[in-house]
């Protein structure tokens, strides 16, 4: 296994539509500059998916809180998450207290390395795996099949881990925190929660009736764009007394031409 230093917070093969041969025009907000850039350089950063180590202490928090916060049906999948991505740390305890002379510990020390980086971003992928139909849609009709072959929990697991696991989210989610006396396990633990979040509010938002999908075909001279956090809520700056988002309407461009929405209202009889 060969280790991945430059990981993706983005799908490359979801921005290829926007690329000419693997090379891409980015606005670079932070530096003010519009560059072409291949799209190994663009929403990703070095080992951004990369296992730290957990104190019991902190990992029993962990617990607790998928357990109180998890509904039951993903609950299971959600403690399988944790204990993979805990996985490397209880390795190199484990690997540590061996006296073994026979054990190689440098050899075995530099697996777990490989998997401390690799798990994650290959987690990702799976789930990537799921959106390959959905990205591909082109009309509507494409999207009318969306309910067939149980396709529909899928789509939105793959919506909602392109929705968390991005920088920008990390970002949004992790300044809730700061100052309070969760801040630093919350920067440490934010990768496995953002992976426990996608797929809470995956269950909950195809379990609701209401859930309605929009297929945007732009047909005019201007394409639709996309960024670094391609799937949002265009109603985040509706919030309550406490700041927090009262509602929520999914916006995500798949090509240029073609982007979906998925909302909740019952102004809408057909997809």
């Amino acid at each position: 296994m060969s280790i991945v230093k430059r990981q993706h917070y983005v799908w490359r093969h979801y921005l290829r539509p926007w690329a000419d041969n693997d090379n891409i025009w980015t606005h670079f907000t932070q530096l003010n500059k519009i560059e072409r850039t291949s799209l190994m350089g663009v929403a990703q950063e070095r080992y951004f998916y990369k296992l730290v180590d957990f104190t019991d202490a902190e990992e029993t928090f962990l617990k607790n809180y998928i357990d109180k916060f998890s509904p039951v049906v993903v609950k299971p999948l959600n403690f399988d998450f944790l204990n993979l991505f805990t996985s490397t740390s209880k390795l190199k305890k484990q690997l540590d207290k061996t006296v073994n002379p026979a054990v190689d510990k440098e050899k075995y020390a530099e697996e777990i390395r490989k998997l401390e980086i690799n798990l994650m971003e290959i987690g990702h992928g799976k789930m990537e795996n799921l959106g390959q139909k959905l990205i591909a849609y082109r009309s509507l009709e494409d999207l009318k099949t969306i309910e067939q072959d149980d396709y529909l929990f899928d789509a939105i697991m793959f919506l909602c881990f392109q929705y968390f696991r991005t920088k920008s989210m990390r970002i949004s989610a992790l300044q809730s925190f700061v100052g309070g006396p969760y801040e630093e396990l919350a920067k440490k633990s934010w990768n496995i929660l953002s992976y426990v979040t996608a797929t809470t509010f995956a269950k909950n938002i195809s379990l609701d009736p209401k859930i309605k999908f929009i297929f945007h075909e732009n047909n005019t001279t201007e394409h639709f764009i996309t960024c670094d956090q391609p799937i949002f809520n265009i109603l985040n700056d509706k919030v309550d007394e406490n700041g927090e988002v009262t509602d929520l309407e999914l916006y995500y461009p798949i090509s240029p031409k073609h982007a979906l929405t998925i909302h909740f209202r019952d102004d809408q009889a057909d997809k």
